[in-house]
Formats: structure tokens, sequence, C-alpha cells
């Protein structure tokens, strides 16, 4: 037997941590991925309730913070799924 070559049960050990990391980062994807449409959603909430607040600054200030609570989340899932 080789000694460079690797042992059946340091292969299976190897196999299992793969396996191991791919669940936790699918999870962790998915979870992430719900978390930004749901801050989308907020965002959007955000710029509609601007339109029906009373005041200048009030409007300005939920159409300017759910612009931004929209478009971080739309960046996010962009990292997340149409960046290599």
């Amino acid at each position: 037997m080789d000694a460079d070559q690797p042992t059946e049960r340091e292969l299976r050990g190897v196999v299992r941590e793969e396996i191991r990391r791919a669940g936790r980062s699918l999870l962790s994807t998915v979870v992430w991925t719900v978390l930004a449409i749901l801050g989308v959603l907020v965002g959007l909430q955000a710029v509609q309730l601007a339109f029906f607040s009373v005041g200048l600054a009030a409007t300005l200030a939920f159409a300017a913070g759910g612009a931004v609570v929209t478009a971080c989340s739309v960046y996010l899932l962009y990292v997340l799924h149409f960046r290599h």
C-alpha cells in the first residue's frame, strides 16, 4: 500500500465533512434568501407609507429609508444567487 494514498476511513471522513458543509451552506442560503425577500417587502412597505404620511420630512424619511432597505435587500439577493 502506498503511503500517499488515503485510506478508506480517511476518505469517508472527508466525504462526511463535506456533506455537512454543503448542507449548512444550502440552509444558510435559504435563510438569507427568505430574510432578503422580507427586507424587500418591508422596504417597499416603507415607500408606500411615504405616500400616505403627513409632512414633508416624514414623507422623505420613509421614502429614503424604504429605498435604502429595498436596495440593500436586492443587492443581498444578487450576491446570494447571481454573483459567482
